[in-house]
C-alpha cells in the first residue's frame, strides 16, 4: 500500500517530527510504502486565480511541472497524509497556497476510496483548527473521515511521553486498519451537502465550466448521490439538496440570459 505524505512545514520543526513518529509506525506494518514531498522543497509560487485548473484542466497550471509528480502520485496512492503548522490559530500559509493548487478538486472531486489523516502542532493552541480545516478539504475531494493527530508545545511539557507515544500508536494502529479494510468512508453531512450543491451547479448551464459537466457525467457521479454506499437517510438528504440548488441554479441561469437580453438591447 502506497501512502502520499505531504509536509506542510517550511522547517523541520515540531509537525515535521510529529509526521516522521507516525511514519515510522506506519512503516512497521507489513506492505507499506511511503513517499514523500515537503513544500518547502517545491519553491510553489503562489497560485494566481488564473482560473485555467477550472476552464481547461490542471494541465494548464502555470505551476504543473512543479505539481505533475505529486498528482499522480495522488491519485494512485492509498491513502494521503497531510502535516500542517498552526500559525495564529490557522494553517501556515505555505500550505495553504499548496491546497490552492488543487482546488480544481472542489469541483471535479476524485480521490473517493483513499484513506486520510491530517496532523498538526502549534505552540499552545490552534492546532485543532488547522486540522479540521485539512479533514474538510480532503473530505470535499472524496477522502471523509481524515484521522486527525494534533500535539501543542505546552502540552507536551506536562504530558508524560509515554502519553504522547501511546496516542501516536493508537492513530497509526487505526490508520493501518482503515488502510486494510478498504471500506469507504460515508461523507458528513456537510460534505455530502456541498458535493450534491456541485453536483447539481456543474451539470446545470449556470455551470460555466464544460470541464466540470463533462467529469460528472463521465465519472459517472451525475444521477447519484454520493458515488460510496449511503445510508437511506443521507440519500435523502443529499437528494433534497441537489434538487434545491439545481431549481436555484436553473433560476440564476434565467436571470443572467434576461439581464444579457436586456443589456443588449439598450
Amino acid at each position: 500500500m502506497v501512502l502520499l505524505v505531504i509536509h506542510g512545514s517550511m522547517r523541520k520543526g515540531n509537525t515535521y517530527a510529529l509526521t516522521k513518529e507516525i511514519i515510522d509506525r506506519l512503516l512497521s506494518k507489513p506492505d507499506i510504502e511511503i513517499v514523500e514531498y515537503s513544500v518547502a522543497g517545491l519553491n510553489l509560487p503562489f497560485c494566481l486565480s488564473c482560473h485555467n485548473c477550472f476552464m481547461k484542466g490542471e494541465e494548464f497550471c502555470p505551476h504543473y511541472a512543479i505539481l505533475k509528480d505529486i498528482s499522480l502520485k495522488m491519485a494512485e496512492c492509498d491513502g494521503v497524509i497531510f502535516s500542517g503548522v498552526a500559525y495564529m490559530w490557522a494553517l501556515n500559509g505555505a500550505m495553504k497556497n499548496f491546497l490552492d493548487h488543487y482546488a480544481y478538486l472542489f469541483h471535479r472531486p476524485a480521490l473517493f476510496g483513499k484513506i486520510g489523516m491530517v496532523i498538526s502542532t502549534s505552540a499552545g493552541v490552534g492546532e485543532k483548527a488547522v486540522t479540521k480545516y485539512m479533514r474538510s478539504v480532503l473530505g470535499q475531494w472524496g477522502i471523509n473521515g481524515a484521522i486527525a493527530v494534533t500535539a501543542n508545545a505546552k502540552q507536551k511539557d506536562l504530558d508524560p511521553p509515554k502519553k504522547l507515544a501511546a496516542k501516536l500508536d493508537s492513530a497509526a494502529e487505526r490508520y493501518y486498519h482503515m488502510l486494510l479494510k478498504k471500506k469507504p468512508i460515508a461523507p458528513s453531512i456537510k460534505n455530502l451537502a456541498i458535493h450534491n450543491a456541485f453536483r447539481a451547479i456543474s451539470l446545470s448551464e449556470f455551470s460555466g465550466s464544460e470541464l466540470d459537466t463533462q467529469y460528472w457525467s463521465q465519472k459517472g457521479f451525475a444521477n447519484s448521490t454520493y458515488p460510496t454506499k449511503l445510508s437511506v437517510a443521507r440519500n435523502i438528504i443529499g437528494s433534497v439538496i441537489h434538487g434545491v440548488v439545481k431549481h436555484s441554479a436553473k433560476a440564476l441561469d434565467k436571470a443572467y440570459k434576461n439581464n444579457q437580453r436586456q443589456t443588449g438591447n439598450t
